[in-house]
């Protein structure tokens, strides 16, 4: 399949050729070296599992999509009332279950780890925040300069597939990869390092307040507005308009960026190896309006309060199971398709209680475990997956492409889900994808410096609003 060639801010290709003469003369010998030991590895692992089973034959492409708090405790009931049409189909011909997650439940950790294999420890994002003078002064947003490890879209361009990053957590600044990588805060616009290529989204602006507001009625029955949003309002239309303008117009107008961005880079040429799509107002809107969903959980919501927002949530999921039916249909049938989820959601109340008076706008609160499905060539339909982790994506992932696993990975392959693998299979290990020769390198031993960007403030009011950080309280791990 033909490659894309970019262009470099100088107007240098952008290729693997260019890469490689960039390296000094003892990079490039350990580069080749490490890329004989990379295609001889590939060469045996393509043939899947070295056990007498057969091999996992994988499909042409692979799309994997992001689905933050995705629950069965609520998708469960809303696949039996037929609103999710298509992550039932997916759910019914593949293989799921719950996927275990870690505590605390910091999405741009979790993901993060989703994305590498590894710890927190390991790959050096481990909160929402850094605070430049340790734990006081004022937090600063994490960004992706803090990684120290390779993310799983880095080995596949390694090994010379195209891939699309649309959204991902962390992804800011964007890093150079062998495809696409539209980053976390692109729809902020007019951010420097928002995609790789640079300035690849530059004609996509955020989405405005009209757009939002005329989807409104699809998803709640009240009339929105604008000049009455005060976070610090007391009275109670102050407070609905807060939450709504907080967890759902920004959510929705996020959500719907992402998939303009998505739908432009698919329209760009052939279509990517391997997709990463990631979306976030099903967390979102979980946050702000469980209780409306279960106004019996709570006190003071009134009738009309719960017959006016009642079904957000599900009428959220609803969308958001349309858009996967929009991406799916873009790559036919020969693909894997695997949707996952960071951590569950349930209402917030007996230990999972907000307690803080500035949050209490928050209904919704996180849960351990998430979900995933497994869908595609290759999928042993019916299967149910026990026992699963955030950190058995990666090593899934490489080993369905035929692409030996890292020993200094956590997690397994979800083995189980495959008809090949349905008596046992062995896969090939090379010790790191981060230095190929086990002799340092990598990202860097120690992550870099946090990057800035104007935009933080509105990173942090994101934050603030969730109760995901309080300033007063200083710190964080």
């Amino acid at each position: 399949m033909p490659r894309r060639a970019f262009a470099s801010p100088a107007g240098k290709p952008i290729g693997w050729a260019c890469r490689f003469a960039a390296l000094s003369t003892f990079s490039r010998r350990c580069a080749l070296l490490f890329g004989l030991v990379l295609v001889s590895a590939v060469v045996v692992g393509a043939a899947g599992c070295t056990s007498k089973t057969a091999k996992i034959d994988p499909a042409k492409r692979v799309v994997v999509l992001a689905l933050d708090a995705g629950t069965w405790d609520l998708l469960d009931g809303y696949i039996e009332r037929g609103l999710l049409p298509n992550i039932k189909r997916l759910r019914d011909g593949g293989a799921w279950g719950p996927l275990e997650s870690i505590n605390p439940s910091s999405s741009p950790v979790i993901w993060t780890s989703v994305a590498t294999g590894k710890t927190p420890e390991q790959h050096g994002i481990t909160f929402f925040v850094r605070f430049p003078d340790g734990k006081t002064g004022n937090p600063v947003p994490v960004s992706r300069s803090l990684r120290k490890t390779k993310a799983i879209w880095n080995i596949l361009g390694d090994a010379d597939k195209d891939v699309a990053v649309v959204g991902w957590l962390i992804t800011w600044p964007a890093e150079e990869v062998y495809g696409r990588l539209i980053s976390d805060r692109a729809h902020y616009g007019d951010l420097k390092d928002e995609s790789f290529p640079p300035n690849y989204m530059a004609q996509l602006k955020p989405i405005g307040t009209d757009t939002v507001l005329a989807a409104m009625p699809s998803f709640m029955e009240m009339t929105f507005d604008p000049a009455k949003v005060d976070r610090n309002a007391t009275d109670p239309e102050g407070r609905i308009n807060y939450l709504v303008y907080d967890r759902f117009v920004r959510a929705y107008a996020r959500d719907v960026f992402y998939m303009e961005a998505l739908e432009r880079t698919l329209d760009d040429g052939a279509l990517p190896d391997v997709l990463f799509m990631y979306l976030r107002g099903t967390d979102d809107v979980q946050h702000g309006f469980w209780k409306f969903m279960e106004p019996e959980l709570f006190e003071g919501v009134s009738e009309a309060q719960a017959e006016a927002f009642g079904r957000v949530i599900e009428r959220y999921w609803g969308w958001t199971d349309f858009q996967v039916g929009q991406i799916l249909e873009r790559f036919g049938q020969d693909r894997l398709v695997m949707v996952l989820s960071d951590h569950g959601a349930g209402a917030a109340v007996g230990k999972n209680k907000v307690v803080t008076k500035e949050y209490m706008h928050l209904s919704g609160s996180h849960r351990k475990n998430g979900m995933v499905i497994l869908n595609g060539p290759g999928v042993q339909p019916g299967t149910k997956l026990e026992g699963a982790s955030i950190y058995d994506v990666t090593p899934t992932l490489l080993a369905y492409l035929g692409l030996p696993l890292a020993e200094d990975m956590n997690g397994r392959v979800l083995g189980e889900a495959f008809t090949a693998c349905k008596n046992g299979c062995t896969f090939e290990h090379i010790a790191s994808y981060e230095t190929g020769l086990g002799e340092g390198g990598g990202l860097g031993e120690a992550g870099g410096e946090n990057t800035t960007s104007p935009m933080d403030e509105k990173v942090l009011e994101g934050l603030r609003s969730l109760g995901y950080i309080d300033d007063s309280a200083g710190g964080a791990p």
